[in-house]
């Protein structure tokens, strides 16, 4: 029988080896062939949260102080934000159908009222016990996500050779880490104008983007020992980003990039600037980062445009998830 789930106020070492033990049994049971990411990976991400929020951690041991399940709670301290709260759970498949999981989530529920959060989200692989759980557990699924896998080795013919086609009354800059203060007022400007997007219906409300936030995401992705890399269309006729496409090189998986936002401003949709931003990202990675040798991003099922465009550059199906989302009013 596991113990009652008590939060980590102070982590050791081996409670995160721990942690690491369910998280990659669990990865291996429900995602096979996926990469197991390094114990000092998860471990980076743990302790450096995201600008502007908080984990509360979870670590549940069984009668034999093997781990059972972990659960990350994430907080939000912005006001547009602090009533929503993002939760991450895990149960060790060996543990599973036992009661560990059902009162784990009472706890980290109760935790989320008591922050007076109104609404929690997660994630699941769709298909899996996971979803099933859930759905069970009165979550409502609010977005579906494709992931996609791009082996560079694959990339098509034509995508391979497209030149750096100028595009009128646009040209292309890229920077790693931190936004540079000549475009940090109008990089922020993109990224709220942009904020939301298809997967916005699992949030409620977001914190607004601007120059503090984006440089704080980008020394949080440092601490963790990851690198940003971004890729922007500026216009020429007034300086204003018009569209970005970001790449992070995770720490902890050696050869794999993770693809993160690429959105372009409405009023220069059409230009095909979201084709030419991530075809230029991906000749950046091969050019300057060999040892990368495939990239992941994920995709909500409703935003057909970008589904194309990575359709275009090579991307190819591997796995889906649903975010549900669970009402924590009081009854």
């Amino acid at each position: 029988m596991p113990a009652n789930p008590l939060p980590l106020t102070a982590p050791g070492a081996e409670d995160f080896r721990a942690w690491h033990r369910v998280q990659s049994a669990a990865l291996a049971h429900d995602l096979p062939g996926e990469p197991v990411p390094a114990q000092d990976a998860v471990q980076a991400r743990l302790t450096t949260p995201a600008p502007g929020s908080r984990l509360v951690l979870w670590l549940v041991r069984g009668s034999g102080s093997d781990p059972v399940a972990t659960a990350a709670l994430r907080l939000f301290s912005h006001p547009d934000r602090s009533e929503h709260a993002e939760v991450e759970m895990t149960v060790h498949p060996a543990h599973r159908r036992m009661g560990a999981g059902s009162r784990l989530l009472s706890t980290v529920t109760e935790a989320a009222r008591a922050a007076g959060c109104r609404s929690m989200t997660t994630e699941v692989a769709a298909g899996t016990s996971g979803e099933r759980f859930l759905v069970n557990r009165s979550f409502t699924p609010v977005v579906r996500l494709t992931w996609l896998r791009l082996a560079l080795d694959e990339v098509p013919e034509p995508i391979r050779k497209l030149p750096d086609v100028p595009h009128a009354g646009y040209r292309l800059t890229a920077w790693d880490g931190a936004v540079p203060d000549a475009l940090a007022a109008g990089y922020a400007r993109a990224r709220q104008a942009t904020a939301g997007g298809p997967a916005g219906a699992a949030r409620s409300g977001d914190a607004a983007w601007d120059e503090t936030r984006l440089r704080e995401r980008a020394r949080v992705v440092e601490r963790r020992g990851e690198r940003l890399l971004t890729v922007a269309a500026v216009c020429e006729a007034d300086g204003a980003v018009a569209g970005f496409t970001e790449l992070v090189l995770p720490a902890g998986l050696p050869g794999r990039a993770r693809q993160h936002d690429t959105a372009v401003l409405p009023e220069h949709r059409g230009n095909g600037l979201g084709l030419w931003l991530k075809a230029a990202m991906l000749r950046r990675v091969g050019a300057d980062h060999p040892r990368i040798t495939e990239i992941e991003t994920g995709t909500a099922d409703d935003n057909r445009h970008m589904l194309a465009v990575n359709t275009a550059l090579g991307f190819r199906p591997r796995r889906r998830t649903v975010t549900f989302r669970l009402d924590l009013h009081r009854r």
